[in-house]
């Protein structure tokens, strides 16, 4: 099923947490957690300053499968919206 989100689809994790000033990098895993709906599991694929803020693209990440043919679901979205972060850069998990 292909579902369109939008930020507003989208739960913002609550005010002066951990992630606040983590920064987030191209091939870093994401998880966002959807009003509607289990958590996401995504890679970000993009980044770009928008209105001001950063704005990320992720592809999402499908379970069980380590590679696909077809592009996945692709998810924007900003800083406030990541509830957990798989850094590429580092061995931690924020």
């Amino acid at each position: 099923m292909n579902t369109r989100f939008t930020t507003s689809d989208l739960i913002r994790r609550p005010a002066h947490t951990m992630l606040d000033n983590t920064p987030i990098h191209i091939g870093d895993i994401v998880y966002l957690q959807p009003a509607n709906g289990p958590a996401i599991r995504a890679t970000v694929i993009f980044n770009a300053p928008i209105d001001g803020t950063t704005t990320y693209t992720t592809e999402v990440v499908p379970c069980g499968v380590t590679s696909q043919k077809a592009p996945g679901q692709r998810i924007r979205f900003r800083h406030e919206h990541v509830h957990r972060i798989e850094s590429v850069r580092s061995n931690t998990t924020h």
